[in-house]
Protein backbone atom coordinates (compact mmCIF):
# COMPACT_ATOMS: atom_id res chain seq x y z
CA UNK A 1 0.00 0.00 0.00
CA UNK A 2 1.30 3.23 -1.10
CA UNK A 3 2.35 5.79 2.65
CA UNK A 4 1.83 9.74 1.87
CA UNK A 5 4.53 11.01 3.53
CA UNK A 6 3.01 13.80 6.20
CA UNK A 7 3.61 14.56 9.46
CA UNK A 8 1.25 12.71 11.86
CA UNK A 9 0.70 15.93 13.79
CA UNK A 10 -1.66 17.48 10.38
CA UNK A 11 -3.67 14.54 10.92
CA UNK A 12 -5.46 14.41 7.72
CA UNK A 13 -7.78 11.37 7.38
CA UNK A 14 -5.63 9.83 4.42
CA UNK A 15 -2.42 10.26 6.75
CA UNK A 16 -3.98 8.76 10.10
CA UNK A 17 -5.82 5.86 8.74
CA UNK A 18 -2.54 4.43 8.26
CA UNK A 19 -0.69 5.28 11.34
CA UNK A 20 -0.53 2.57 13.83
CA UNK A 21 -1.73 3.57 17.19
CA UNK A 22 -2.08 1.82 20.50
CA UNK A 23 -4.56 3.17 23.36
CA UNK A 24 -7.88 1.50 24.71
CA UNK A 25 -11.40 2.76 25.92
CA UNK A 26 -10.84 6.34 23.63
CA UNK A 27 -12.76 9.14 25.04
CA UNK A 28 -14.77 10.82 22.43
CA UNK A 29 -15.30 14.67 22.60
CA UNK A 30 -19.18 16.08 23.60
CA UNK A 31 -22.16 14.29 25.04
CA UNK A 32 -23.43 11.92 22.30
CA UNK A 33 -21.78 9.09 20.64
CA UNK A 34 -23.74 8.84 17.25
CA UNK A 35 -21.85 6.19 15.72
CA UNK A 36 -18.62 4.68 15.04
CA UNK A 37 -17.47 2.88 11.33
CA UNK A 38 -15.64 1.69 8.88
CA UNK A 39 -15.17 2.95 6.36
CA UNK A 40 -14.27 1.81 2.70
CA UNK A 41 -12.62 4.98 0.50
CA UNK A 42 -12.49 4.19 -3.22
CA UNK A 43 -10.63 6.40 -5.76
CA UNK A 44 -13.07 8.00 -7.75
CA UNK A 45 -11.32 9.13 -11.00
CA UNK A 46 -14.44 11.30 -12.83
CA UNK A 47 -13.34 13.88 -9.81
CA UNK A 48 -10.19 13.27 -9.24
CA UNK A 49 -7.31 15.33 -11.09
CA UNK A 50 -4.46 14.04 -9.16
CA UNK A 51 -2.39 11.11 -10.71
CA UNK A 52 -3.47 8.30 -8.39
CA UNK A 53 -0.87 5.89 -9.23
CA UNK A 54 1.79 9.00 -7.37
CA UNK A 55 2.13 7.73 -3.19
CA UNK A 56 2.38 12.10 -2.76
CA UNK A 57 -1.60 11.84 -3.58
CA UNK A 58 -3.22 8.61 -2.92
CA UNK A 59 -3.00 6.41 -0.88
CA UNK A 60 -4.56 3.03 -1.94
CA UNK A 61 -3.97 -0.37 -2.41
CA UNK A 62 -4.06 -2.30 -6.05
CA UNK A 63 -7.77 -1.97 -6.52
CA UNK A 64 -7.98 1.63 -5.13
CA UNK A 65 -9.05 1.37 -2.09
CA UNK A 66 -8.11 2.26 1.14
CA UNK A 67 -9.88 1.18 4.96
CA UNK A 68 -9.96 3.63 7.74
CA UNK A 69 -12.24 3.43 10.90
CA UNK A 70 -13.83 6.84 12.50
CA UNK A 71 -16.64 8.10 15.14
CA UNK A 72 -19.20 10.68 15.07
CA UNK A 73 -19.82 12.61 18.29
CA UNK A 74 -21.31 15.77 19.27
CA UNK A 75 -21.21 18.01 22.48
CA UNK A 76 -25.77 18.58 21.66
CA UNK A 77 -25.62 21.65 24.70
CA UNK A 78 -23.24 23.82 22.30
CA UNK A 79 -24.32 22.00 19.24
CA UNK A 80 -21.07 21.46 17.83
CA UNK A 81 -19.77 18.08 16.40
CA UNK A 82 -16.67 15.75 16.19
CA UNK A 83 -15.21 13.23 13.86
CA UNK A 84 -12.15 11.20 15.23
CA UNK A 85 -9.82 8.87 13.84
CA UNK A 86 -7.26 6.45 15.36
CA UNK A 87 -8.46 8.88 19.03
CA UNK A 88 -7.49 12.50 17.03
CA UNK A 89 -10.90 14.45 16.94
CA UNK A 90 -11.39 16.87 13.82
CA UNK A 91 -14.52 19.44 14.28
CA UNK A 92 -17.56 18.56 12.20
CA UNK A 93 -20.85 20.29 11.52
CA UNK A 94 -24.18 18.35 10.98
CA UNK A 95 -26.83 19.91 8.92
CA UNK A 96 -29.74 17.76 9.35
CA UNK A 97 -28.31 14.05 8.47
CA UNK A 98 -25.27 15.26 6.66
CA UNK A 99 -22.25 15.20 8.72
CA UNK A 100 -19.31 17.67 7.10
CA UNK A 101 -15.62 17.68 8.62
CA UNK A 102 -12.60 19.94 7.09
CA UNK A 103 -8.85 20.18 7.34
CA UNK A 104 -6.38 21.91 6.64
CA UNK A 105 -2.94 21.11 7.23
CA UNK A 106 0.98 21.47 6.17
CA UNK A 107 1.64 18.13 4.28
CA UNK A 108 5.37 17.93 2.38
CA UNK A 109 5.27 15.76 -0.40
CA UNK A 110 8.28 14.85 -3.11
CA UNK A 111 7.15 16.61 -5.90
CA UNK A 112 7.51 19.97 -4.63
CA UNK A 113 11.37 19.14 -4.22
CA UNK A 114 13.16 18.71 -0.78
CA UNK A 115 13.37 22.11 0.04
CA UNK A 116 9.82 22.92 -0.05
CA UNK A 117 8.49 22.92 3.29
CA UNK A 118 5.15 24.86 3.28
CA UNK A 119 2.75 22.59 1.05
CA UNK A 120 -0.82 21.38 1.96
CA UNK A 121 -3.60 19.52 2.05
CA UNK A 122 -7.33 20.63 2.51
CA UNK A 123 -9.25 17.46 3.10
CA UNK A 124 -12.65 17.59 3.37
CA UNK A 125 -15.26 14.54 4.33
CA UNK A 126 -19.09 15.32 3.46
CA UNK A 127 -21.14 12.18 4.47
CA UNK A 128 -25.13 11.40 4.72
CA UNK A 129 -25.44 9.38 8.10
CA UNK A 130 -28.48 6.91 7.62
CA UNK A 131 -30.69 5.13 10.49
CA UNK A 132 -31.46 1.57 10.55
CA UNK A 133 -34.52 1.62 8.40
CA UNK A 134 -32.84 4.22 5.81
CA UNK A 135 -30.08 1.68 5.02
CA UNK A 136 -32.55 -0.83 4.90
CA UNK A 137 -34.29 0.95 2.22
CA UNK A 138 -30.86 1.12 0.25
CA UNK A 139 -29.71 -2.23 0.64
CA UNK A 140 -26.70 -0.74 2.98
CA UNK A 141 -25.16 0.26 -0.61
CA UNK A 142 -24.19 3.27 -0.64
CA UNK A 143 -24.17 2.68 -4.63
CA UNK A 144 -28.33 3.10 -4.39
CA UNK A 145 -27.98 6.34 -2.72
CA UNK A 146 -28.98 9.43 -5.37
CA UNK A 147 -28.60 12.42 -2.96
CA UNK A 148 -32.69 11.65 -1.69
CA UNK A 149 -33.45 10.69 1.06
CA UNK A 150 -34.67 7.34 1.25
CA UNK A 151 -37.76 5.92 3.46
CA UNK A 152 -37.85 5.14 6.94
CA UNK A 153 -36.90 6.79 10.38
CA UNK A 154 -34.84 9.40 10.75
CA UNK A 155 -31.78 8.90 12.83
CA UNK A 156 -31.66 10.04 16.54
CA UNK A 157 -31.17 8.88 19.97
CA UNK A 158 -33.04 5.40 21.09
CA UNK A 159 -32.77 3.55 24.45
CA UNK A 160 -30.35 1.08 22.42
CA UNK A 161 -28.06 4.32 21.31
CA UNK A 162 -28.19 6.60 18.52
CA UNK A 163 -29.81 5.07 15.53
CA UNK A 164 -27.32 5.01 12.66
CA UNK A 165 -26.01 2.40 10.69
CA UNK A 166 -24.74 3.94 7.48
CA UNK A 167 -22.56 6.74 5.91
CA UNK A 168 -22.39 7.54 2.37
CA UNK A 169 -20.56 10.65 0.70
CA UNK A 170 -16.91 11.02 0.04
CA UNK A 171 -13.21 12.52 0.97
CA UNK A 172 -11.45 15.18 -1.01
CA UNK A 173 -7.82 15.70 -0.34
CA UNK A 174 -6.91 19.25 -2.31
CA UNK A 175 -3.10 19.16 -2.88
CA UNK A 176 -1.67 22.62 -2.21
CA UNK A 177 1.63 24.27 -3.19
CA UNK A 178 3.60 25.72 -1.13
CA UNK A 179 5.34 29.38 -1.56
CA UNK A 180 8.92 28.88 -0.53
CA UNK A 181 11.43 26.77 -1.98
CA UNK A 182 9.16 25.01 -3.79
CA UNK A 183 8.39 23.56 -7.22
CA UNK A 184 5.24 21.36 -6.79
CA UNK A 185 4.17 19.61 -10.32
CA UNK A 186 1.57 19.54 -10.44
CA UNK A 187 0.83 22.92 -8.50
CA UNK A 188 -2.84 21.97 -7.19
CA UNK A 189 -4.67 19.11 -8.33
CA UNK A 190 -7.88 17.19 -5.97
CA UNK A 191 -7.90 13.24 -4.98
CA UNK A 192 -11.65 12.64 -4.53
CA UNK A 193 -12.67 8.93 -2.34
CA UNK A 194 -16.06 7.87 -2.44
CA UNK A 195 -17.21 6.58 0.94
CA UNK A 196 -19.31 3.64 2.15
CA UNK A 197 -19.20 3.32 6.27
CA UNK A 198 -20.59 0.37 7.99
CA UNK A 199 -21.61 1.05 11.44
CA UNK A 200 -19.18 -1.40 13.53
CA UNK A 201 -20.55 -0.67 16.99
Amino acid sequence: MHVKRLALAVLPIAAVAVAMACYSEPVYPGDQVLGSFRFEARIDPARTTCDASVPDFAQVNDAGVFLFEGTFSRDTDAGSGFFTVQGYSRDAGYDGQEATSTLRAVARRTSCGTGCEDSAIEETLRVTLFSDSQARSLNRDCRQFDGGIPDGSVPGPTENGYDVSLACGSLTDIFLPGTRNCNCQPSTCTTVYTLQGERRD
